[in-house]
């Protein structure tokens, strides 16, 4: 428990520092691009996404799971990283002209061939990485991608500032992905070079296919969303709910990334085990509950006041669709931990039918209030109820693998919920004052005080209310360091 605790303050700290070097450099390149030009990458974004998933094709959490790790598995997934990686650089850079002259953008040419180059990389990154979490070598990771997002950062915004427009971040992630190979090489133990091979094959395959068809499917869904939004809707209105989503996923990506890289492996070995995943399951949820609500309470409270400080003015517009990203994002805390858990316990194959079912409609529904209303707001209210309408599907699989306790599971939700409320009372007093869906910010001062002040009351209202994240050690330590007791 204690090595999964390290794990878990390693990856959130990991994760942090990363949103820290992306928070910083987006704010320089939000200063400096226009958001047409951010539209444009957005957009390159979504035609690679699904050409991503496929590059990954379950490979390294095959690698992470295996029972033993032979030498001929990380050749034959060294060498089928290979294989996909350069069909998929071929495949890009035969359908940029074509993804180019459909929106007639001539600059979405150069960028797409420019994020091409990563699939010839990314076949060298995969494997190491996958071997240093297999190892749980966590302080490996985070040093080597810190190091990577921060030479990434630096490149994107100096070549922004240069004028490469949206070339500039299709640059830094190359760099990203060259520092990542080279970093993860020299952090691994072992540094033999395995010739790739074949001889593995099915026993990936059959396990890469369902991992690559729930990971495709999802990949659709979000990148054929942006893509009608870009046709329907312009670059500009892309980048615009794309800055507001952003905010939501300071959490619901960032945080919840690397909490799911400790919880997929502690949950896998429970499952080994013969413990007890639901108890576990239902304390993880607890926990992040009562981090999430608050937390998007205040990105709901103080929407222009955030947006304003991070990203400038120019993108106040983006500010109205907060709020409604926030209460997605509090939605999908409550479920987020559902498909490791099917994985880890080796329910691939449910983790797979609920992305079959989830995303089509998060496809249709988002795209056709795009077509019909052609306005962002509608676009961003129909990806909230998706969220809504889709969250009984995942705890229906869920159930079928591991009986849920939902009395046990509301009860914990509920104390979330408790806190939650005790934390934004007087900070939604103050917002709603102030004029909810003001159109100026308040004073940037009065906001960070109120942002530190709410802090320490959620703090208090763990630790008064009995909340099971109140005994935590992370907490306990934190709770030490404030003089004054509770």
């Amino acid at each position: 428990m204690k090595g999964v605790r390290l794990g878990l303050l390693i990856s959130v700290s990991e994760r942090y520092a990363l949103a820290i070097v992306a928070l910083a450099s987006s704010i320089l390149v939000a200063r400096i691009l226009t958001p047409e030009e951010i539209g444009i990458y957005s957009v390159s974004l979504a035609v690679v996404a699904v050409a991503q998933v496929l590059r990954d094709f379950g490979i390294g959490s095959f690698l992470v799971q295996a029972k033993e790790l032979t030498d001929a598995y990380v050749r034959t997934a060294f060498g089928i990283s290979l294989v996909i990686g350069a069909s998929l650089f071929a495949i890009v850079w035969a359908l940029a002209p074509f993804a180019a002259r459909f929106y007639n953008e001539p600059a979405l040419l150069e960028t797409l061939f420019l994020s091409s180059l990563n699939f010839l990389i990314l076949p060298f990154c995969s494997i190491s990485m996958a071997i240093l979490r297999r190892e749980m070598r966590f302080k490996r990771i985070a040093a080597v991608n810190l190091i990577a997002a921060i030479a990434s950062a630096i490149t994107i915004v100096y070549a922004a500032y240069l004028g490469a427009g949206p070339n500039s971040m299709a640059i830094g992630s190359v760099v990203l992905s060259l520092v990542t190979g080279l970093g993860t090489w020299f952090a691994r133990s072992n540094r033999r070079f395995l010739m790739p091979a074949f001889t593995e094959w099915r026993a990936l395959l059959s396990y890469g296919g369902q991992a690559t068809a729930a990971s495709a499917v999802t990949s659709i869904a979000v990148s054929s969303n942006d893509l009608v939004l870009g046709k329907v809707l312009g670059f500009g209105p892309v980048a615009i709910i794309s800055r507001a989503q952003g905010l939501m996923n300071l959490f619901h990506r960032d945080f919840m990334t690397a909490i799911r890289n400790v919880a997929f492996p502690a949950f896998a070995t429970a499952h080994r085990e013969g413990q007890a995943l639901e108890e576990k399951y239902i304390a993880s949820v607890t926990s992040i509950t009562a981090i999430a609500w608050p937390f998007y309470g205040m990105l709901a409270l103080f929407p222009l006041e955030i947006m304003r400080l991070m990203f400038g003015p120019q993108w106040d517009t983006a500010a109205n669709l907060v709020p409604i990203f926030a209460m997605a994002g509090a939605v999908s805390a409550s479920v987020n931990l559902v498909q490791p858990l099917l994985i880890a316990s080796g329910r691939i194959d449910l983790a797979s039918k609920a992305e079959f079912i989830v995303q089509p409609i998060r496809f249709v529904l988002i795209a056709v209030t795009a077509i019909v209303f052609e306005n962002i707001t509608a676009c961003a209210i129909a990806y909230l109820l998706v969220t809504i309408l889709t969250t009984p599907v995942f705890y229906w699989f869920k159930h079928r693998a591991i009986a849920t306790d939902f009395r046990h599971l509301a009860q914990g939700l509920a104390r979330s919920a408790l806190v939650s409320i005790c934390t934004l009372a007087a900070p939604a007093i103050y917002s709603f004052s102030a004029g909810f869906g003001r159109s100026e910010p308040e004073p940037i001062s009065l906001f960070v005080t109120t942002a530190i002040i709410t802090a320490l009351v959620w703090l208090v209202a763990l630790q008064s209310l009995g909340h099971p994240l109140s005994k935590d050690p992370a907490f306990l330590r934190i709770r030490s360091r404030i003089k004054r007791p509770f």
